[in-house]
């Protein structure tokens, strides 16, 4: 297949990678590539300029202090699925990259690059937002942090301005009480595109919910928050959180009614709205038992 001509730049700073992307007209960034690439060779896209990440190094670590676990916008899917202090405290982002695609996309795929395409059904998104994640976004003149949660705005629209770069993934060190999950149903094993996901988060205190989120992915034009199945989490007993509860199967019907699907080769509205119904049972659940977890140790 022809690919249109565009010029390639691999700069070795961020500095230099914005003031290249806020030059260009027609620019586009690769760390991995695997969806830019993917897309020129459909005809989907058209740049004239190609700025590869891969040589800045700030943009590949995994950090942490105190307060907060640090993931450069370039680590891959593996990097984090392998990394050390994202299996002792972020279980949940582990599973959720451990089911992005193949072993060689996870090799290749970035965090900040499974963001940054604001593809309605990333992977990625719904479990940092349960975490309550923020992203550190740069440009040649300014520096901002915004809550992942306001960062995406439609369908493969985000807040990213022109000549801005997502730098790093700010997430929160969870405190003692907070269990998080989860999970996504695809249609077959390998690479599979989520058709529906879900994301809990449950932080309890005394055993008793005092914060708690639910996010679904895949069934809206952005990872979304379900403000109405999160409030019946309030306050709320963990363990009155169990399987077949009628308190269970309230919040999995509330989940499913702030879904927006639309019907697709991947299923219909309605399939997908019963898919976020049960991945939600089930998270809460998974999520509880973390919780109680978590103050035990």
């Amino acid at each position: 297949m022809h690919l249109n001509d565009f010029t390639y730049h691999k700069p070795k700073t961020l500095k230099e990678a914005c003031q290249l992307l806020e030059d260009c007209h027609n620019g586009a960034l690769i760390a991995g590539g695997t969806d830019v690439l993917v897309e020129f060779k459909k005809g989907l896209r058209h740049n004239d300029v190609i700025i590869s990440l891969k040589e800045i190094n700030e943009l590949q670590i995994i950090s942490h202090d105190k307060s907060n676990l640090y993931i450069g916008a370039a680590v891959t899917h593996n990097e984090v699925k392998y990394s050390p202090i994202v299996n002792l405290k972020f279980s949940a982002i582990v599973e959720a990259a451990s089911n992005i695609g193949t072993e060689q996309i996870r090799n290749t795929g970035t965090v900040g690059g499974n963001l940054c395409t604001g593809a309605s059904c990333c992977d990625m998104a719904p479990v940092l937002i349960a975490y309550n994640a923020s992203v550190e976004i740069v440009s040649s003149k300014s520096k901002r942090v915004v809550s992942l949660k306001d960062f995406f705005i439609f369908h493969k629209e985000t807040s990213l301005a022109k000549g801005e770069i997502m730098t790093k993934i700010i997430v929160p060190i969870p405190k003692v009480g907070l269990g998080v999950n989860f999970l996504k149903f695809g249609l077959r094993e390998a690479a599979s595109i989520s058709v529906a996901s879900v994301s809990v988060s449950i932080n309890s205190d005394d055993k008793v919910c005092d914060d708690s989120c639910i996010v679904i992915g895949a069934v809206a034009p952005t990872p979304r928050i379900s403000g109405k199945a999160t409030e019946l989490l309030k306050n709320k007993r963990i363990k009155d959180l169990i399987e077949k509860s009628s308190l269970l199967k309230s919040i999995g019907e509330a989940a499913a009614k702030d879904a927006l699907p639309l019907d697709d080769l991947r299923g219909t509205a309605d399939f997908r709205k019963h898919l976020v119904d049960v991945l939600t049972q089930r998270a809460v659940v998974n999520a509880a038992k973390r919780s109680l977890e978590s103050q035990e140790k």
